[in-house]
């Protein structure tokens, strides 16, 4: 998993009958961190984000200061835009090295995952340090290497086409999150508000999908504040995850396996669990 209880959790649940799925249950608690801000001066309420999510800490920070400023409130600096890379790798990186190869039955490539996150200090050793995964790990693109093994494996085994398109999408992100490090591109962020109503929104991309902060202002004070998250989106029901699924589930076992698959293929932020129950 990658994120900490304090985020916290997903639980997916469903019930198997002959091949299919039905009555599911799929229940997100995220801690109330609009309703913890309301009441605070903004640059209080800004400097609380980072301690309140345990992932994405710069996307988070930004995404609230960029909705103040929108708001007509400026407050705090914005990170380089090299340290969102950064995070953005370490979400997708995570991922692919350490959660998807067990879907293949293969460990987790914790080592070069941790050589490589001992570079996220210091932009030029970052650069350095992805190359040189990606060199190691998939020499030949995004298709190769470990990745190629998987591919085999899973389609060897029936695996639904979402679940190996996936996984590439996965690699290719890598790929294509480097060469906006390596050519100091802009992080993709943007705003709009309206200041004579002291309202903002703003949204920054992450490993997931875009992050939106809006906030209201009332009295120098913060009035309203909510967070709209991939996976706020994502597992607002099960019909992310249906999509994701094959045809056929053949028994409870392999259907648990494919919405466990679904699941990391819609990439929560939170930990979670999976079950199956047999009609």
């Amino acid at each position: 998993m990658s994120a900490t209880p304090r985020s916290g959790g997903l639980r997916v649940c469903a019930r198997w009958q002959e091949g299919e799925l039905d009555a599911w249950q799929v229940q997100l608690v995220r801690p109330p961190v609009g309703r913890a801000l309301v009441g605070l001066p903004p640059e209080l309420a800004l400097a609380r984000i980072p301690l309140y999510y345990s992932l994405c800490a710069h996307a988070q920070q930004e995404a609230g200061r960029l909705a103040l400023l929108a708001a007509g409130c400026a407050h705090g600096t914005p990170p380089e835009a090299w340290r969102l890379w950064g995070e953005c790798l370490h979400e997708q990186l995570w991922r692919l090295l350490l959660d998807w190869p067990a879907q293949w039955g293969d460990e987790p490539l914790r080592a070069p995952f941790a050589r490589w996150r001992a570079s996220l200090g210091e932009r030029a050793s970052l650069k350095a340090a992805t190359r040189a995964l990606l060199t190691e790990l998939l020499p030949d693109g995004p298709e190769s290497g470990f990745v190629a093994r998987g591919l085999a494996l899973l389609q060897a085994e029936g695996a639904a086409p979402a679940v190996g398109a996936g996984l590439v999408a996965r690699a290719r992100g890598v790929f294509e999150q480097l060469a906006a490090l390596e050519q100091d591109q802009p992080y993709p962020l943007g705003m709009d508000g309206s200041p004579g109503e002291a309202c903002g929104a703003a949204w920054v991309h992450t490993a997931r999908g875009a992050l939106r902060h809006h906030v209201q202002l009332a009295q120098g004070r913060v009035a309203e504040w909510r967070v709209d998250a991939p996976t706020d989106r994502n597992f607002a029901d099960e019909a992310g995850i249906v999509k994701r699924l094959p045809v056929w589930l053949p028994s409870p076992a392999r259907a648990r396996q494919a919405v466990e698959r679904a699941v990391l293929l819609l990439d929560p932020c939170v930990p979670f669990t999976v079950e199956v129950v047999n009609a």
